[in-house]
């Protein structure tokens, strides 16, 4: 003779519908892989010039925005904000908490 069941409650009975990831990190992998990588590209003299003058004439608390090339997500990004540091010794810009190295700037404009 069977044994009667007790009836599973509709919570428990969600969860054997849930969905099941077999290969764990699989959609982030792919997802990495879909990415646009790019390579740094090499500035002419005269754009060079121009970011230059415009990293002297910029003050503590300016409105700027640049773009600039991130290594580590090989690609060019956009950060706008104030300039809370220039420091010249070690060549890096920093916009409120982020740091920005002068020879990753591709273009700059202050406001």
């Amino acid at each position: 003779m069977d044994k009667i069941r007790a009836k599973m409650p509709p919570s428990q009975r969600a969860k054997q519908f849930a969905p099941f990831d077999a290969v764990v990190g699989l959609r982030k992998a792919l997802r990495e892989k879909e990415k646009i990588r790019v390579q740094c590209k090499e500035l002419f003299d005269d754009a060079i010039d121009e970011i230059n003058n415009t990293l002297k004439n910029l003050n503590i608390g300016d409105a700027v925005t640049v773009v600039y090339y991130n290594s580590v997500e090989q690609a060019y990004l956009t950060a706008t904000g104030q300039v809370t540091s220039i420091d010249a010794k070690t060549k890096i810009l920093t916009l409120s908490a982020l740091d920005i190295k002068f020879e990753d700037i591709y273009k700059i404009k202050g406001y």
